[in-house]
């Protein structure tokens, strides 16, 4: 799906599917999971920390840590995020033909 780690591909080069299926809020979704994961992932080493330091947990430090993997772990989400949202949105919505994109011409958003 991607050529770069937040570049995206127009369609599938398998079986043409268009990865951004028609609407202009698509990605909502995926940008809700990339934050919902950024949290946990931000909160599990919050608990991981205090777990693994008790009782001496170096309570200043915390949240500069803590800072940093929230700017850092949406970053290295994204592209998870957007693939787990276009699955999800799959398997629910099951794709029509105008979801593919027409095989007759190259195929667009190529580098």
């Amino acid at each position: 799906m991607f050529y770069r780690w937040i570049k995206q591909y127009e369609e599938c080069a398998a079986c043409g599917l268009l990865f951004n299926r028609g609407e202009a809020d698509y990605y909502i979704g995926a940008y809700t999971i990339n934050l919902i994961i950024a949290e946990l992932i931000v909160v599990g080493g919050m608990i991981a920390v205090i777990v693994g330091k008790w009782p001496d947990v170096p309570w200043e430090a915390m949240p500069w840590g803590l800072a940093a993997t929230a700017i850092v772990g949406p970053l290295v989400t994204y592209p998870y995020s957007k693939s787990v949202w276009l699955a999800l949105d799959l398997r629910f919505r099951p794709p029509e033909p105008k979801d593919f994109a027409n095989f007759d011409a190259p195929p667009a958003g190529r580098p």
